[in-house]
């Protein structure tokens, strides 16, 4: 708010993590339209993105410093700010000062549900990636729709594999929120199987592709032991006994 961005858009690109989260869910509190960006865009689509989204900053990973320098030098945006993942410790701890200096701006924001608050940008398969409008009521319909089918418990531990600036995977990340399920962050890619030990994750959120290619690995797994015939009649059984409830 002291950096003038009330009402207006600000983009979010980088990889899952908490600085990520932060800012998305201080946008959408805020009144402020959050733009999540993919991070593996090429620089000619990212800043054409942030062009269309007439985004007036830019949050963003250390790791983009590069891309995000070029931009900024190019000048063809309206980003006013930008603001790598490292500085977002100290405007926390400068948002913790205003509140203690009696500044309740922000707190006393009035959310219109009806009204745009996240605007994101499609896989372009034809020509330009498409921009979506989304406002809080049809995210908030969305989690609680999900939470009408699903058991979530506040014991639960989720890791953060879909990529936040997906719909999905960042309305995923306010659904454990809202259940009080903890949330981490996986180290990479090839770590994730490793990770889903580590921190004892008992929720995994995915997509179809990715859950048949985790089958089809533990299958091998099975073959590769000589348990297939063990595995198929241990299936038999379950599937008999769960028609026995």
């Amino acid at each position: 708010y002291e950096l003038g961005l009330q009402g207006k858009r600000v983009a979010v690109i980088g990889h899952n993590c908490y600085q990520w989260s932060i800012a998305h869910l201080s946008h959408m509190l805020g009144g402020i339209v959050s733009v999540p960006l993919d991070k593996g865009l090429q620089i000619g689509e990212l800043e054409n993105s942030l062009i269309r989204s007439e985004a007036s900053a830019i949050v963003f990973d250390a790791k983009l410093k590069d891309v995000i320098e070029e931009i900024k030098r190019n000048g063809k945006t309206n980003i006013e700010h930008f603001i790598c993942f490292t500085d977002v410790a100290n405007l926390i701890d400068n948002g913790k000062k205003k509140i203690e200096e009696g500044n309740t701006k922000y707190m006393n924001c009035k959310i219109d549900p009806d009204v745009m608050s996240i605007l994101l940008f499609t896989s372009g398969t034809t020509s330009k990636s498409k921009a979506v409008m989304l406002n809080q009521r049809g995210i908030a319909t969305n989690i609680y729709d999900m939470l009408l089918v699903e058991s979530f418990y506040e014991n639960d531990v989720n890791i953060a594999f879909l990529p936040f600036h997906h719909i999905f995977g960042s309305t995923c990340l306010i659904v454990m929120l809202a259940c009080g399920v903890r949330t981490s962050f996986p180290d990479g890619l090839r770590y994730v199987a490793q990770n889903l030990k580590e921190y004892e994750v008992s929720l995994f959120v995915g997509v179809p592709l990715l859950v048949e290619a985790i089958y089809n690995k533990v299958v091998k797994e099975i073959d590769k032991q000589g348990k297939t015939k063990l595995i198929k009649n241990a299936i038999r059984v379950s599937n008999f006994l769960l028609k026995l409830h």
